[in-house]
């Protein structure tokens, strides 16, 4: 469970940097490992390219730079999509309920 959510959390942050920036592999890569995920090169091109098959990412050829990855406006709605879903979450989970380790009661 812990590295599903990993993961989606990964996709959200390399669509968000896609927005961002034109990036390349590394770039993403380098991004992610500053925000404390264990990727390298290697993983991080199944996930582009997943994210490319579902038209939210794409890639374009840049002199000097190579491979780059953006954003596209599918991509970019899936990106608005997760925030509001993250914001949420956030919300509730700091919406001022008492700090209990008890699971919440059934009515």
């Amino acid at each position: 469970m812990k590295r599903q959510f990993l993961g989606l959390l990964a996709r959200v942050y390399v669509l968000q940097f896609a927005l961002e920036v034109p990036a390349t592999v590394a770039m993403l890569a380098d991004m992610l490992l500053e925000y404390g995920f264990q990727v390298d090169i290697g993983t991080i091109r199944p996930l582009l390219r997943t994210l490319q098959m579902e038209g939210y990412m794409e890639s374009v050829l840049r002199d000097g730079i190579g491979r780059v990855y953006l954003l596209t406006e599918r991509g970019r709605e899936e990106l608005k999509t997760s925030r509001q879903r993250i914001d949420e979450l956030y919300r509730r989970l700091h919406a001022g309920a008492p700090d209990t380790d008890e699971a919440p009661h059934e009515a």
